[in-house]
């Protein structure tokens, strides 16, 4: 039995557009590539993602989050006229610069996982919805936040990005996407170690099928355990973490997705 009724769920977060995000320079004029193919155009770059924990790194005095959870990178792009195509990949990590975290987030006070706010505001590119305002209420303010959340929620999420939620609840319910001890460490990072990783995704170990390419992600690669040594050296703490994350793929399927999905 859970102590708690929304398990170990917080929040959930949504970078709507991802190319912008990570990799504005590049955004409008990057030649995307997808089976061999060129791509035409790329309409859509997204992240849902729901964080369980997080590790701070400072590198050349630059503060770095990482971000523990599970979450799905989704893209809807047209390699010809009038025909559209739509990719995932499924994600166990985020790494974010500090400063852009907070740039975008409205927010003046260091990153706290969990969030210690019952309500959060996001920029225009970053959203963070909170799990415990869209819990049963007593009272007329917590109710007024609520409803205000739910209407947050319908418009900025489930109405734009309705098929990669629904993707993301199927493979929690599925759970051998994140399930702890055959599903592998998979990190998408904005940026990282004085920009020399730009809009990529690491991963701990090869699967040719995930390392295709992808619009809106610079390069996949099997390299994640070259990048964060320190983060993997200790298997009891990766054991645990993998634990985590499953956990919260759980919550997030049984308890979460039919909040947000209802």
């Amino acid at each position: 039995m859970r102590k708690h009724p929304l398990g170990i769920l917080r929040s959930l977060i949504v970078i709507s557009d991802w190319i912008s995000f990570a990799d504005p320079e590049e955004a409008a004029n990057r030649r995307w590539l997808y089976k061999n193919q060129d791509v035409e155009s790329v309409t859509m770059t997204s992240v849902i993602f729901v964080p369980v924990d997080f590790s701070r790194m400072i590198l050349y005095n630059i503060s770095y989050l990482l971000l523990y959870g599970v979450g799905i990178y989704w893209t809807k792009f047209s390699l010809k006229k009038e025909t559209i195509t739509t990719d995932t990949r499924y994600l166990t990590g985020l790494v974010i610069p500090e400063e852009k975290w907070l740039n975008n987030h409205f927010s003046t006070e260091p990153f706290v996982f969990p969030p210690p706010y019952d309500f959060m505001i996001a920029g225009e590119n970053l959203l963070e919805f909170s799990f415990n305002t869209l819990g049963v209420q007593d009272d007329y303010k917590g109710q007024s936040r609520r409803a205000f959340e739910q209407g947050r929620i319908l418009t900025q999420l489930v109405f734009p990005l309705k098929e990669p939620l629904v993707m993301l609840r199927d493979a929690t319910e599925k759970y051998e996407e994140f399930y702890y001890s055959p599903a592998p460490m998979r990190v998408l990072m904005s940026e990282f170690f004085n920009e020399i990783f730009v809009n990529e995704i690491a991963i701990e170990s090869t699967d040719n099928a995930y390392e295709e390419n992808i619009p809106g992600v610079r390069r996949i690669k099997h390299n994640l355990l070259e990048i964060f040594p320190k983060q993997w050296s200790n298997e009891v703490y990766l054991d645990g973490l993998r634990r985590e994350v499953s956990k919260i793929a759980d919550d997030f399927a049984s308890i979460g997705a039919p909040m947000i999905l209802k």
